[in-house]
């Protein structure tokens, strides 16, 4: 039984637990009759007077626009159709059912706010954009955070303790750190118990993470997230970062081409909200000018071109991504070394090349299968990268062959650089407790062939592909010489195919602290570590570090990439970071997540941790603080003094550069 499960099994078995009443719960067995008559449904809700004159009263509201007056359930099945009669009479239930929570306790107009704000904006962009039925959606946003209601019913103020002043955007992490669950999975339990369709069901339970929605209307649960995040743009403090996200989000889920509106959203949300929370009885506070957020934002047009770009970006970067390791593929291999090549042979730069293999690689496949193989590529490509660093490029060359570019580099440096990849495989067995039914740790050694403008006879290449079929027969030359170690071309007997014997190298060096000028800074812990998805952001960061510290930089776009260099770390406990510095708002984990994680490792505990941000939120900067953040920044801020920062994170690389991992 997962962490948790007790508690949340406890809370719905709670016997003061709401539930709806009769006429709803007689409404959803009738409508999930696909044959069910709109005679039945409109003398079901007729029975209760009470209920039919408010669904009448708001179906009459500048809400619905209707051109004539609407005087019965009957016509109003007519105008609006059954699912905007069903989403009514499901809302007035759903005040009912909470109504006394606010009574003990619970900050019932803040749910609300954010409920009536969230379903009126998630019905809006559903009409914009085209999507589900938007009274469907309206139901769903209505009904996502119903598990808040549900937690508190059992868990008081015990409860409130665990989500006050965390803001609902981490509500969950809260949730789980305390319980073991969120109130996610208790409103889809809930939403099951009370028998709502699955729809509506899913659109609860992923609302805060609807990529992780596998099945049913997926967009129906986007449009909810969207919804979430329209209500946070009109009552939150950082309106701004919340407009930010809601375009690019709406980009990365539906296209360029969805064209959301958001001014014009932002503007259907305050007049409906104002009239449904009226209709619902409900105060939800002052409602701002949307036209005033909307002039606090940054320029509407530059971001979604600006977001535009970036998912252009991300599509070009995954055509020449290798799909497994997540380094560059052959494509972007062929196109980087043609025009390197191309420069080495016109400007008189340097370029080396290094081929290497693991060595018996078709055993590891046999023996164990190819999801052990895989995790041995994978382990391939982050060794080598964590070598080369900025230095290279490594990439996936096809199989289990790969290739590193070096520009600028000859070839004593590439034989430095190869013989520090094969040291860094060959120490330490690659970790395979991840794949079932094989041994946790597997030896693996790599053989490395070397290749360099400056290898050999001058004016020798006339191509770039007889530089890599130089470093290729490096590769055979070390395989033919007993495998785990590094030939440079020039220094090995060509192999042909008649088995003519190669010369064997000399015992391989060491490269490691002691090789000035080539520090590995995954040795030395001397990396700043950047965790930031905005590329432009990251690459102006990068430029100007590079002018103010010889720290190495590692740049990461994923908060759930970082988490797992954290658990590498958390193993190994070598540290190879002087200083991190995270965005707060990440694809996958947030900032706040990883700033948790990195200071319950060991190695990690000391290492400056600044928080970097477009939000100004004062309550997250002191659970960051709270948290051990060295800083919390905002972007805005340091924008108006970035040399101080710039010097702050240079000051991290000469206090940190000389410590041991």
């Amino acid at each position: 039984m997962r962490a948790g499960s007790t508690k949340l099994i406890e809370i719905l078995n709670c016997p003061s637990l709401p539930s709806l009443p009769t006429v709803a719960v007689q409404l959803l067995e009738l409508t999930s009759d696909p044959d069910v008559k709109m005679k039945d449904i409109a003398q079901l809700v007729s029975t209760d007077q009470a209920l039919s004159a408010k669904v009448l009263k708001t179906v009459n509201s500048s809400y619905y626009g209707l051109s004539s007056s609407c005087g019965s359930i009957d016509r109003a099945l007519g105008y609006l159709g059954l699912n905007t009669v069903k989403s009514l009479v499901l809302g007035f239930s759903l005040v009912e059912t909470t109504a006394l929570a606010g009574d003990q306790g619970f900050d019932l107009m803040g749910h609300w706010r954010r409920a009536i704000m969230g379903a009126t904006g998630a019905r809006a962009i559903a009409k914009q954009l085209k999507l589900s039925d938007p009274d469907e959606v309206f139901t769903a946003a209505l009904f996502q955070d119903m598990g808040m209601l549900a937690a508190f019913t059992m868990l008081k103020t015990e409860y409130s303790g665990v989500i006050d002043d965390t803001p609902h955007r981490i509500v969950c992490a809260a949730e789980q750190d305390a319980y073991g669950f969120d109130h996610t999975e208790v409103g889809e339990a809930l939403a099951e118990l009370w028998k709502l369709p699955k729809d509506i069901c899913d659109a609860i339970r992923y609302h805060h993470d609807p990529d992780k929605a596998q099945s049913g209307d997926i967009a129906m649960v986007r449009a909810v997230s969207l919804g979430t995040l329209a209500a946070d743009a009109m009552s939150s403090k950082s309106s701004q970062v919340a407009i930010r996200r809601l375009e690019s989000q709406s980009i990365a889920w539906f296209g360029v081409s969805s064209g959301l509106e958001v001014e014009k959203l932002l503007e259907e949300i305050a007049e409906s909200s104002k009239t449904l929370a009226k209709m619902f009885d409900q105060d939800i506070g002052e409602i701002p000018n949307p036209a005033m957020l909307m002039a606090q934002a940054q320029d509407k047009g530059m971001e979604l071109q600006i977001n535009a770009q970036k998912q252009a970006d991300a599509l070009a970067r995954e055509a020449v991504t290798d799909g497994l390791t997540q380094i560059a593929n052959r494509k972007r291999f062929d196109t980087e070394i043609g025009a390197l090549f191309g420069e080495a042979l016109s400007g008189g730069r340097q370029l080396a090349v290094l081929f290497f293999d693991a060595d018996r690689f078709k055993s590891v496949n046999d023996n164990y299968g190819h999801a052990a193989g895989d995790v041995v590529l994978v382990e391939l490509a982050k060794r080598a990268t964590s070598v080369v660093g900025d230095g290279g490029l490594v990439c996936r060359y096809g199989g289990e062959e790969f290739v590193v570019l070096l520009p600028d580099k000859g070839v004593e440096e590439g034989e430095r650089i190869a013989e520090r990849i094969r040291k860094r495989v060959a120490d330490t067995p690659f970790d395979l407790s991840s794949v079932e039914g094989v041994p946790d740790e597997l030896p693996v050694t790599v053989s490395v062939g070397v290749s360099a403008m400056d290898a050999g006879e001058p004016g020798r290449l006339d191509n770039p592909a007889e530089l890599v079929e130089e470093a290729d027969k490096g590769v055979y030359a070390a395989k033919s010489a007993g495998r785990n170690m590094v030939q440079v071309y020039g220094r090995f007997t060509t192999i042909d195919l008649g088995g003519s014997k190669v010369s064997k190298p000399s015992q391989p060096q060491d490269f490691g602290a002691s090789d000035s000028g080539n520090n590995d800074p995954f040795i030395h812990g001397n990396t700043l570590l950047l965790i930031e998805d905005d590329a432009l952001a990251a690459t102006l960061v990068m430029s100007l570090l590079k002018r103010k510290t010889k720290m190495a930089i590692q740049w990461i776009s994923n908060g759930d990439e970082a988490q797992k260099i954290l658990a590498e770390i958390a193993e190994s406990q070598q540290n190879p970071y002087s200083a991190v510095v995270c965005d707060l708002d990440l694809p996958g984990s947030n900032g706040l997540d990883i700033l948790r994680a990195m200071r319950g490792i060991e190695a990690l505990d000391k290492v400056p941790f600044y928080v970097v941000t477009a939000n100004d939120d004062s309550d997250l900067g002191k659970l960051a603080e709270d948290l051990g953040a060295t800083n919390f920044m905002n972007k805005m801020d340091l924008s108006k003094d970035l040399g101080a920062w710039l010097n702050l994170l240079a000051g991290a690389d000469q206090s940190s550069g000389n410590r041991a991992a």
